[in-house]
């Protein structure tokens, strides 16, 4: 079986269609209730009504779906297979139920559905890859698609800024809290190619200068601004964490913003973000595919070590592996358009990254040593933002070898 069997027949949720963020690597189902007896709870993260069994589920809804979507999308371009197009529209039509599930609160409320159900939480990451996955699919899909691409996607945005981008996140803020700005003029731009709405241009021209900077540059903020904790100071280096994560939202941003506004005053300090955030994040490539969670950055020699074990910090993942170095080298691919000097270490750390992972290895954490006892059970987890971005990754490397992306991500930039 490939990758993308595997993830049809294991991931896709039969009851939603949307893919399963996490599977039991023993069952390749969702993990239920026996499975997270005496686990730690997410921190700050627990949902009341909801429990572990529910989250996990579908805990990054739409980041696992938008990614397959976009990956089937790409695929179907490349080789035409009807199967890869009607993969993509039953995608388009989970996020569209999940969508009209949000209206209970708002419309273009994107809630997460843990265990099925509507939840008052949603998070911008999720908004989006669902927004770029709309945007992409979009070339391909029949009228009714269509008309769910051009009602959906506005409505997503404009449930931000009807806010003021405000909106409670878990238990770590309440409903004034405002949400980093940085993260929405790519979107905005999304939502005024596709409905024409001038308020969506004005709020893109007032937002677009806090995009000067990458907004998870960590390491680059903290050699300029930062004073180091006891930690770093104990083991001479800057720390930086969840590096995967961090790199893959910024680059989609920049992608959207160079694509769709190349002249902009501002694309070279787009393209600067880019590559700041690759060569961050670079080095967390490990030989054996997967990728340091948790990184140390010498302060003498700039160059990248392994954080102590479980017993030398206090953090919660302590720098174990984990196979979302298929994101890092996803938005690493997708970097290559716009900053074609980087070819040479994307290509080959992606190479490395799918040729060593097979299915059974897109873990959500490796290393169990290195992971406090109540979180080990995040080693037996398969990941469905590491097999969608496996997927993903593998079309874009596709796409490079043949055209430089010349096609048919042209024809996607140009549908609106």
């Amino acid at each position: 079986m490939t990758m993308q069997l595997q993830c049809e027949r294991c991931f896709r949720d039969p009851e939603t269609d949307l893919i399963f963020s996490f599977l039991d690597t023993a069952t390749l189902r969702p993990a239920d209730d026996a499975f997270f007896a005496g686990a730690g709870e997410i921190s700050g993260c627990e949902v009341d009504g909801f429990s572990l069994t529910d989250i996990y589920r579908h805990e990054n809804f739409g980041m696992c779906t938008g990614s397959y979507m976009i990956a089937e999308t790409l695929r179907y371009v490349l080789e035409r297979d009807p199967a890869a197009l009607a993969h993509a529209g039953r995608s388009l039509d989970a996020l569209y139920t999940v969508y009209r599930m949000g209206m209970r609160l708002d419309r273009g409320f994107l809630p997460k559905i843990y265990g099925g159900r509507f939840s008052g939480e949603t998070s911008t990451d999720q908004v989006l890859y669902a927004c770029l996955a709309l945007e992409t699919f979009y070339p391909y899909a029949d009228d009714a698609g269509r008309k769910k691409i051009e009602e959906m996607l506005p409505a997503l945005v404009d449930f931000w800024v009807k806010r003021d981008y405000r909106y409670h996140y878990f238990r770590y803020h309440d409903a004034s809290w405002q949400w980093p700005l940085v993260r929405f003029p790519a979107l905005l731009q999304l939502a005024w190619r596709f409905s024409g709405d001038e308020r969506f241009r004005r709020e893109y021209d007032r937002l677009i200068e806090y995009t000067v900077l990458p907004e998870h540059c960590q390491l680059r903020q903290l050699r300029a601004h930062g004073k180091p904790t006891a930690f770093e100071i104990a083991n001479h280096g800057w720390l930086t964490v969840n590096g995967a994560d961090r790199m893959t939202m910024d680059t989609m941003q920049f992608d959207i913003l160079l694509r769709h506004d190349p002249e902009h005053p501002l694309a070279p300090r787009w393209r600067d973000g880019i590559r700041i955030m690759w060569d961050e994040v670079k080095d967390s490539i490990t030989p054996d595919g997967r990728y340091y969670s948790m990184t140390l950055f010498d302060f003498d020699t700039g160059e990248l070590k392994r954080t102590p074990g479980y017993q030398g910090d206090g953090s919660e993942n302590h720098g174990a592996k984990s196979a979302w170095s298929t994101m890092v080298i996803r938005a690493g691919l997708m970097a290559l358009r716009h900053c074609p000097e980087l070819e040479d270490e994307v290509v080959t750390r992606a190479e490395t990254v799918l040729g060593k992972l097979n299915f059974m290895d897109c873990t959500y954490y490796d290393e169990p040593e290195r992971l406090v006892p109540e979180q080990r059970y995040k080693v037996r987890l398969l990941s469905g933002d590491a097999v969608t971005n496996w997927l993903w990754s593998e079309q874009l490397l596709r796409y490079w070898r043949r055209s430089r992306f010349e096609q048919p991500q042209q024809v996607v930039r140009e549908h609106v």
